[in-house]
């Protein structure tokens, strides 16, 4: 058998290459879609065509239950003799208790070899931390220590995000629902960020042009000390159906000097539900 097996939930928004060459378990949220069950395309497109039609009804989400994680626990110690179960932020979402409740449940003797450890983060930030457990991993280091490493490798890791529109984030309720609207009409949009595994907003900016060069002055900023000692930045790009900006951002990023792309992808629907269709984020480990 392996040593060490990888399930993470959906959030770590990790290109399906990345999680099928590392035999990554993946955990997902449960989705209703109501009355945007019949309309074509992904979800983020279900969403805009039922805009279009006014179709008031958002797709609701909830989180993996216990016997989802259970059952991806006990697929994985098929193959390997310890698992690591890295999830979502557990003051944001229920996915880490769920995780560990379900740990509960495995018979007495396999308990003890399922480790669940709590990101933090979200999106590609979440990733990141993945990232760097199979780096970690791949040393041939004891679970324990690579427990420890990620506990000192979350101070690095960073995540922030500006939404295209302000109607989505504000129907979830994540925030004041008089603030998106405030300073939409202010002409500002407020910054958001991942700190102590809370969202928060973070600054504000005004006059944006577009999302790619609003995030992009702010990562450089960031980022701009660490980058002159010459340590390398390694950065995710995730978005919501919007890989046209993620893209610019990317080709942004890679102008600056000790920057790399560890991946681009979608947002989870779990994520990009609240935030919205074309939103961008940009995370990093410094």
């Amino acid at each position: 058998m392996e040593k060490i097996g990888l399930v993470f939930d959906e959030v770590c928004d990790l290109p399906q290459e990345i999680i099928d060459s590392n035999k990554i378990g993946i955990v997902r949220f449960k989705l209703d879609f109501q009355e945007l069950a019949n309309i074509p395309g992904n979800i983020y497109e279900k969403v805009r065509e039922g805009e279009r039609r006014g179709i008031k009804s958002l797709i609701k989400t909830s989180q993996p239950s216990i016997n989802d994680f259970l059952s991806a626990f006990k697929e994985k110690l098929k193959e390997f003799e310890e698992v690591l179960c890295i999830t979502f932020s557990s003051k944001i979402s229920g996915t880490y208790n769920s995780a560990m409740q379900a740990k509960k449940f495995l018979e007495q003797g396999l308990q003890d070899k399922v480790h669940v450890f709590d990101s933090t983060f979200g999106s590609g930030s979440e990733g990141l931390v993945g990232l760097k457990a199979i780096s970690l991993i791949k040393e041939k280091l004891h679970i324990e220590e690579i427990i420890d490493r990620l506990k000192k490798e979350l101070p690095n890791i960073r995540l922030i995000a500006m939404y295209k529109s302000p109607k989505w984030v504000e129907a979830s309720g994540r925030v004041p629902r008089f603030m998106p609207t405030m300073a939409e009409k202010m002409d500002i949009k407020p910054l958001f960020g991942l700190r102590d595994g809370k969202l928060n907003i973070i600054g504000i900016k005004r006059n944006i042009k577009n999302l790619p060069s609003a995030l992009f002055e702010e990562f450089e900023k960031m980022t701009r000390k660490i980058r002159e000692t010459g340590k390398k930045v390694t950065v995710a790009i995730t978005h919501a159906d919007n890989i046209k900006e993620a893209n610019e951002l990317r080709d942004m990023v890679l102008e600056l000097k000790n920057t790399e792309i560890a991946f681009i992808n979608t947002v989870c629907f779990p994520v990009g539900g609240h935030i919205g269709p074309d939103t961008l984020l940009i995370s990093w480990n410094q």
